[in-house]
């Protein structure tokens, strides 16, 4: 007869595996603290005061942290490095991971919320089903100015261009490329003139070359994308929870701060018993010097970089880590067990 009240789980993510333990005990079914009837004999339901304010006040919570961390490991882990031909240009180049920053061209005169319906949302469609974009992860943050800008990183390479000509024209139909062009205008109504107080981070060269470009462009191709280079950093994940998991900031942003593709929402992870062969290689793991290991009375946690795996040889890890992904993202191809 087997004594034992209880057993080890795993749930096993890129970069982390969580052990955690189940018991074989019946959880007792937990009381709704519902307040005394009122003279009608209705009930209500008592909030708990911490749930009072809904509003996150600008602020990523320790869950939202959590997710937003797990999202941008899976993007980091699914994929691979590739080099990339331009048709047009004949140009080619490294990709991985496309980090784009988009702007509003011209002062928001619209909520938050109308920009993220009316705007946002569009060209996340249009990546989605003409791009090909699969997995992708956005943050809403404040410009110094007030205005709403978003960090997006998309698994699918899009030429610079073509991301500036898609956000501008989703852009126009709340009119910010006109006002951009009526502001532009009015500004070089007399030819060049810079502007002083930005010298320092634009230097006047470089608005001269800006101006030419606007009035070959007819101010109706503002520089509203930034498209940043990940191929040659060295620790991607750092470089972008650097800009995507920041805790606060001084504005807030009206409604969600984030989002992310349908495939990154709940991931649950590969999960297993923590016995056997899968429990030696979790032993394995656990005494390398470069694992990090949080432990506390009912689970611990261990951080790692998923290419360890391989280097350990924990093929049971590796098989059931892929063989989560492959059931999750159909177009996941596992790298070499073995580098």
């Amino acid at each position: 007869m087997n004594d034992i009240p209880g057993k080890y789980n795993l749930a096993l993510h890129p970069g982390q595996a969580i052990i955690y333990y189940e018991s074989n005990t019946p959880r007792r079914p937990v009381m709704r603290p519902w307040s005394d009837n009122d003279e009608m004999g209705t009930v209500y339901n008592k909030v708990p005061d911490q749930f009072k304010d809904n509003s996150h006040h600008g602020k990523i919570s320790i869950v939202a942290r959590r997710k937003i961390i797990r999202a941008i490991n899976y993007l980091v882990y699914l994929v691979p490095k590739k080099r990339y031909y331009h048709p047009g240009t004949g140009k080619s180049h490294n990709f991985f991971l496309n980090f784009i920053t988009l702007t509003l061209s011209s002062e928001q005169i619209h909520t938050d919320n109308e920009i993220k319906s009316l705007i946002l949302q569009p060209f996340l469609d249009e990546l989605r089903k003409k791009r090909k974009v699969i997995n992708y992860f956005w943050r809403a943050e404040k410009q110094a100015n007030g205005s709403i800008h978003f960090h997006l990183v998309a698994d699918r390479f899009i030429w610079w261009n073509d991301l500036r000509n898609m956000w501008n024209f989703y852009q126009q139909k709340l009119g910010y490329i006109t006002r951009y062009r009526d502001n532009q205008m009015l500004w070089h109504k007399d030819g060049f003139r810079p502007r002083p107080e930005m010298a320092n981070t634009w230097p006047v060269a470089k608005q001269f070359k800006a101006w030419q470009e606007g009035i070959r462009h007819g101010w109706h191709s503002p520089n509203s994308t930034d498209v940043h280079g990940l191929a040659s950093v060295g620790n991607v994940r750092s470089y972008l929870l650097k800009y995507l998991e920041k805790a606060e900031q001084s504005s807030e942003v009206q409604g969600r701060l984030w989002g992310c593709s349908y495939g990154l929402v709940n991931l649950k992870g590969a999960q297993a018993t923590a016995a056997g062969g899968i429990g030696d290689e979790l032993d394995i793991l656990a005494d390398n010097t470069v694992v990090k290991v949080f432990k506390s009375e009912y689970y611990t946690v261990m951080y790692f970089d998923p290419k360890i795996l391989g280097l350990l040889h924990c093929v049971l890890l590796l098989n059931l880590l892929n063989e989560y992904l492959r059931s999750h993202f159909p177009d996941y191809c596992p790298p070499d067990l073995f580098p």
